[in-house]
């Protein structure tokens, strides 16, 4: 499942790397087609000023020749408009050609060309409102000359502006058609990579229903073992007891009834059968215990661990005072949780201190409490470092245990030491420990040096 989905992400990262670059290639040659779009404008605007330049140069021929015809003032008032007309044509012209050296040159020669054409104008109608002769004079013929040097320069400027304008909408068009490409090739792409990605995704949807089928039927399958379990608790805790107990009963009235009758070998085979009934049904008890705890639990509530301390040291009061035992408390905190849970961990880890002792050494056992993170959990999962953590740390100075053998110690019926060891054990109590505290979320670490003691780390999260 992990290679499926990581070869979905392998070709999710290439077609958005691909599309990516596409999409990044189509932006700049669309930036290319807007800027010579722009081009292509601008070359338009610079020829429809020369149209109107050179339609107001021809206004000012008609308007001359009409007047030396017929000295009709209506030509004259239409050259003084098209003298008007004149400078901001040129002007906006100049504007227009600001990025081109040449354009500008031809510009100025039209300005002189046309300031001479005005000026042979002006000297021509002069010398005909004051010349008696038909004849026409020099000035006219002058004009005619700054005529066609203004045209000519206006024909350069047209010329030049329309090989750009060829040129520019050549460049158009080639980056109108790479974009308009480039755009069908990134829909294409999108569309197969988006095909592929959806018959993955389905596939992998298939396969999830199928896996989350198998895991009903696993589930389905856990809950009747453990309604098994349940069944066997109550069994083990009703059923098998029973029979312990009347052996036990039967054992103490057979030694009322026949005591006298009995030697010192019997009376002590009859208790050594006693203990082991007595032994049984603790172990069973115990077990009991272990079930119930997987079972549902009631809503969490607020606990404070220095209460749940303080009777789980009443509890073993009569065997710290066995060993003359000193236990340090610090004060601890108030967590969520199950009070009835927490005392059997309290307990049982205090029992474990005061059990495994080493002679001729005074058992002093410390419960201290601090805030930290997870650092100490990474191993677990590297998440926690981030997390905060209660800390109950439970350490004495006992016979302590190697840290090899620290993976089995919170195994149901797994002991350090033989039954024929002068420490006796059941092999169960760290497993109800490590088992309330996955109750609560929390974790639990062993730490040992042998002959210079143990300590149990406990972390309970603190909730936000």
């Amino acid at each position: 499942m992990k290679k499926r989905l990581r070869l979905i992400a392998i070709l999710f990262s290439i077609s958005f790397i691909v599309m990516a670059g596409l999409s990044l290639f189509s932006v700049d040659k669309f930036t290319s087609l807007i800027n010579y779009s722009y081009w292509v404008d601008h070359s338009n605007k610079v020829i429809q000023q020369l149209y109107k330049v050179e339609g107001v140069t021809k206004d000012l021929d008609r308007a001359e020749r009409g007047y030396m015809l017929t000295r009709d003032t209506m030509y004259q008032r239409l050259l003084y408009t098209s003298i008007r007309k004149i400078n901001p044509l040129l002007d906006s012209l100049k504007y227009l050609t600001k990025d081109n050296e040449g354009e500008q040159n031809n510009v100025i020669l039209v300005r002189s060309a046309l300031a001479m054409r005005l000026n042979s104008i002006r000297e021509n109608l002069a010398f005909l409102d004051t010349a008696k002769t038909a004849t026409v004079s020099s000035y006219y013929h002058e004009g005619r000359q700054a005529m066609k040097e203004c045209t000519a320069a206006l024909s350069v400027m047209y010329n030049t502006e329309s090989l750009l304008l060829a040129k520019r909408v050549e460049n158009k068009m080639f980056y109108q058609h790479i974009t308009s490409s480039t755009l069908k090739y990134i829909l294409f792409f999108f569309c197969i990579i988006t095909i592929i990605l959806f018959i993955l995704m389905i596939r992998e949807l298939k396969r999830r229903v199928v896996f989350q089928d198998e895991l009903n039927n696993k589930v389905a399958d856990l809950e009747r073992s453990h309604s098994e379990l349940e069944q066997i608790a109550y069994a083990a805790s009703h059923d098998l007891q029973e029979p312990l107990r009347k052996i036990q009963v039967f054992i103490n009235r057979l030694l009322y009834l026949k005591k006298e009758q009995m030697d010192e070998e019997s009376r002590d085979t009859l208790g050594r059968i006693t203990s082991s009934a007595v032994r049984m049904q603790e172990l069973i008890e115990d077990l009991v215990n272990l079930t119930s705890l997987t079972q549902q639990q009631t809503e969490k509530e607020q606990v404070d661990l220095n209460k749940i301390l303080k009777h789980s040291i009443n509890e073993l009061s009569e065997k710290a005072e066995q060993k003359n035992a000193i236990i340090n408390q610090e004060v601890l905190p108030i967590i969520p949780g199950y009070p009835g849970q927490l005392q059997i961990l309290f307990k049982a880890l205090l029992d474990n201190s005061l059990k495994f002792t080493r002679d001729g050494v005074q058992p002093i056992v410390s419960i201290r409490s601090d805030l930290v993170s997870g650092e100490e959990l990474t191993d677990i999962n590297p998440k926690y470092a981030q997390q905060k953590f209660h800390r109950i740390t439970v350490s004495d100075n006992g016979i302590g245990f190697d840290n090899k053998f620290t993976h089995k110690m919170f195994q149901i019926f797994q002991r350090l030491h033989n039954q024929h060891s002068e420490f006796h054990g059941k092999g169960i109590g760290l497993a109800l420990s490590q088992r309330i505290v996955a109750n609560h979320n929390g974790h639990i670490l062993a730490y040992g040096h042998s002959d210079v003691g143990a300590t149990f780390k406990i972390f309970f999260p603190l909730e936000q």
